[in-house]
């Protein structure tokens, strides 16, 4: 929450014409680093006792959010080398922006399978998805 005010506090100046690069380093880099570590939380699904998962289940519950968790953090960082217009950020926003856009596509239809447990996924997507629309915005700008 607090890189996120930090943030905020910085397109805040910079809409008042107040320069200050340094707020929207550290925000993005503190997000981006932020995202990356929740990629290595291991996954906070509840055995239900029935054994054997399935893939379907690991790839929903486990690999998806680790690989959303991360291209989050690839996206952030190629916004904060647009802010800095350092070379690389398309590559980056791309890789990241494809990434969140893939592993939407297989939430999705492992949605339209019934895997049970895909909500705890959901917080993750509400972090990702403006990421995604910055990279987008950016890009296609």
């Amino acid at each position: 929450m607090f890189l996120l005010a930090l943030f905020a506090a910085a397109i805040a100046l910079e809409l008042f014409e107040i320069n200050l690069a340094v707020l929207f380093i550290i925000s993005l880099s503190g997000l981006s680093l932020v995202f990356f570590l929740y990629a290595q939380f291991p996954s906070n699904t509840e055995s239900s006792g029935e054994g054997n998962q399935g893939f379907k289940h690991v790839l929903g519950l486990t690999l998806v959010p680790k690989v959303l968790w991360i291209s989050t953090a690839v996206t952030t960082v190629g916004i904060l080398f647009y802010t800095q217009e350092f070379p690389g950020m398309k590559t980056m926003l791309t890789v990241g922006g494809i990434s969140i856009a893939i592993c939407t596509i297989i939430l999705l239809f492992l949605r339209f399978m019934k895997i049970n447990g895909l909500e705890s996924v959901f917080p993750i997507l509400y972090r990702s998805y403006p990421a995604l629309l910055a990279a987008a915005y950016i890009l296609l700008a």
